[in-house]
């Protein structure tokens, strides 16, 4: 696929991976929909940095765990954009209260972690007559992975999966669907580690450092690109997942 004049739409493009993958499909001449909850700053920063690159991009506020929202999202993306040609499922949070039995957790994290994800694919759809959908996973999804005190997180990242292979099975061979798995990735999520503390995180990697959310952007660009890759959960981990259970 050639990204040239595409037409993206990507959640949680504030910061982190999404900020990292936006800015990425700008440079290769994309207009991007840059979806943000509530920091209008750092999206507007992300918005200044993609114009440096390609014409077209826009800035779509929406809770995407929020059905309304997101449909009201959707519909200001065709008003400008008219359709899609992408979608990067990448939104999501970690509940700091995790753990094997708060069901509030769980409920938060299915929302905002894999609910999203389909609400968001709903919506898009009728925009997108052909073009590609890939969703941000994380190895904690995969069987046996994760801790306790991510459990609904883990859970809910292996739904994601699970959904994205069925989707790639439902939409092709018009649209293609695949998902990355990423390892420890230097995000807010993480706190915005500083250089030691991104050394000591990834110490559970084989690469003994934390991953860049420009790495996992690079691999989310491959799948995007690539015409023969579907159903597929590409796994960026550093290694992680041979230390943990290998």
């Amino acid at each position: 696929m050639n990204l040239k004049d595409k037409k993206i739409l990507i959640t949680g493009a504030s910061k982190g991976i999404g900020r990292a993958t936006a800015i990425a499909l700008a440079k290769e001449g994309c207009s991007v929909a840059i979806n943000f909850k509530s920091d209008t700053k750092a999206a507007q920063e992300v918005l200044d940095e993609c114009n440096r690159y390609s014409k077209g991009n826009i800035l779509v506020r929406a809770d995407v765990s929020n059905d309304k929202e997101v449909s009201e999202m959707c519909q200001e993306v065709k008003q400008e954009f008219s359709h899609l040609d992408i979608l990067v499922n990448n939104a999501g949070i970690f509940d700091e209260n995790d753990n094997s039995i708060n069901v509030e957790a769980f409920e938060n994290v299915f929302r905002n972690n894999f609910l999203s994800a389909v609400m968001v694919t709903k919506h898009s759809l009728p925009l997108m007559q052909e073009g590609k959908i890939v969703n941000v996973s994380s190895i904690h999804g995969r069987l046996g992975y994760g801790r306790p005190s991510a459990a609904a997180y883990s859970a809910f990242k292996a739904a994601l999966e699970n959904y994205t292979k069925n989707l790639a099975k439902d939409l092709a061979p018009k649209i293609l669907v695949n998902a990355v798995a990423p390892g420890r990735v230097a995000t807010p999520m993480w706190g915005n580690p500083d250089i030691k503390e991104q050394e000591e995180l990834g110490q559970v990697h084989l690469i003994r450092r934390m991953i860049q959310p420009e790495e996992i952007a690079d691999a989310i660009i491959f799948l995007i690109k690539n015409d023969a890759m579907c159903g597929e959960v590409l796994t960026i981990d550093g290694g992680m997942g041979l230390v943990t259970l290998g």
